[in-house]
């Protein structure tokens, strides 16, 4: 059993202070890291997670848990990179210890899961216990690309089930890298400004608006306390490297399908925020608030900064700055309208300029 974990929380708003100290909510719609301000931080449903990738290969009839874990595989090596020092830091074994007990708690503090070491012998092996990991393969990949960056070598790793939702997870130095890993890099765009203003807790200065999270050190999972939905906090970078190379192998409709998947996502998750009830359309001033309600959620989670919003009479106009993958948006609004309005979409976007997004959504 896990031993027993706390998180030093804020004495007015309850938020973990750790979160609030390595991470920034910023006034352009991103949350970054306070020490490198181009890693940028999403908070996302890991439900969605589950859903996407499933939906997707149900659609094209093939896997593509290779192409998600090697994006994360890099993303999880840049995390650490981020760190100033960290290369020369890192390099004696002792110091390597101290690393991977780091990334058990940064696992918790992710809300990625809960993550203990069982065994570590530098450059040998690592042996470690994964109990309610978000996804497997993807928290598999967190493990390699910590290690990988330990190293300074290629890992392979293998898992068994313990026991319900507990994994054993082992990783040893591997003679090679797959190709893919090297044309899976991380992208950091540089994004636009803006003038977002969050009403703050006054003494750990965190979005109240994010408030209603909730850490459950001793599981390993951050919950919505609102809907009893399991969130994460992931880089924002990941989806476009799997989405990028998934585009070069099979072409543009896989991004069509992906717009679908986050789209049925959406719809059940206005309904379970109780934004749209009963079976009428939303009309009026009603519609408008309901609209702006969740689009306001947004840049809470640091999923883009929502400046424009047009009600069309029929559909729905929204300009969206710095979205953090713009077909997960298109099927965001996409669903939204089909919740608020309850019809059938289409939805259309352009991008004006790199990082400016605007989406229309119309009656299908």
């Amino acid at each position: 059993m896990a031993s027993s974990k706390s998180l030093w929380r804020c004495g007015k708003c309850g938020f973990p202070y750790l979160v609030s100290i390595v991470n920034q909510w910023n006034s352009d719609g991103t949350i970054t890291q306070r020490l490198r301000r181009s890693y940028r931080i999403v908070i996302f449903p890991t439900e969605f997670l589950h859903g996407l990738f499933s939906n997707i290969e149900a659609r094209l009839g093939l896997s593509i848990e290779h192409l998600a874990f090697e994006a994360q595989r890099n993303a999880s090596k840049m995390l650490f990179l981020s760190v100033p020092g960290s290369r020369l830091l890192s390099r004696p074994a002792f110091a390597k210890r101290i690393c991977v007990d780091q990334f058990n708690r940064l696992a918790m503090l992710t809300g990625m899961g809960l993550s203990s070491t069982i065994e570590y012998e530098p450059g040998r092996i690592g042996i470690a216990r994964m109990t309610n990991p978000f996804q497997l393969q993807l928290m598999a990949a967190n493990v390699v690309g910590a290690f990988e960056f330990l190293e300074r070598c290629p890992f392979e790793y293998s898992w068994e089930e313990e026991s319900p939702n507990v994994y054993v997870i082992t990783v040893r130095p591997s003679p090679d890298k797959p190709e893919i890993a090297e044309r899976l890099k991380l992208e950091f765009p540089p994004g636009l400004s803006g003038d977002l203003k969050f009403d703050r807790c006054p003494r750990c200065h965190i979005p109240l608006a994010v408030t209603h999270l909730k850490w459950e050190e001793n599981e390993g999972t951050v919950i919505d306390t609102r809907t009893g939905a399991r969130f994460m906090f992931s880089d924002g970078h990941m989806f476009n490297a799997v989405f990028r190379e998934l585009e070069k192998e099979l072409g543009e409709d896989v991004n069509l399908m992906l717009v679908d998947a986050q789209r049925e996502w959406t719809a059940r998750h206005v309904e379970l925020l109780g934004l749209s009830p009963g079976d009428e359309p939303l009309d009026g001033d009603e519609l408008r608030g309901a609209y702006r309600r969740y689009l306001d959620t947004l840049p809470v989670y640091g999923q883009g900064n929502p400046v424009n919003l047009e009600l069309l009479y029929p559909g729905v106009r929204v300009e969206i700055l710095n979205p953090y993958q713009k077909f997960i948006l298109a099927g965001t609004l996409q669903g939204l309208f089909e919740a608020l309005e309850k019809t059938g979409s289409a939805v259309e976007w352009k991008e004006s300029m790199p990082g400016a997004v605007t989406y229309t959504v119309r009656p299908a």
